[in-house]
C-alpha cells in the first residue's frame, strides 16, 4: 500500500510541474540595430526573457558603413517565423 501511495504521489507532483511548465511564456528572440562608439554599424541577436524582460545579445557583427555613408538609427525587430 506505501509503494503505490508514493507513486501516486510522485505522479501528482510530475503532472503538476508539466502543467506549471507548459504556462510560462517563451522567449523571444528580436534582431538588434545599433551603432557603437566607433561608429560602426552593429546588428545582433538578443533574447528577451520572458520573465523578467532581461536581454542577452548574441552573434554580433558590426562594420564600417561604405565611404560616404553613416549607419541609421537604432532599431529592434522581431525575428521573422
Amino acid at each position: 500500500m506505501k509503494g503505490s501511495h508514493k507513486g501516486a504521489l510522485a505522479g501528482a507532483a510530475l503532472l503538476g510541474v508539466v502543467l506549471l511548465t507548459g504556462c510560462a511564456k517563451p522567449d523571444r528572440s528580436e534582431i538588434v540595430t545599433w551603432t557603437d562608439e566607433h561608429g560602426r554599424a552593429c546588428t545582433g541577436v538578443a533574447v528577451v526573457d520572458s520573465e523578467d524582460g532581461d536581454r542577452e545579445v548574441a552573434s554580433i557583427d558590426c562594420d564600417y558603413p561604405p565611404e560616404g555613408r553613416r549607419p541609421g538609427r537604432s532599431t529592434s525587430a522581431p525575428l521573422p517565423d
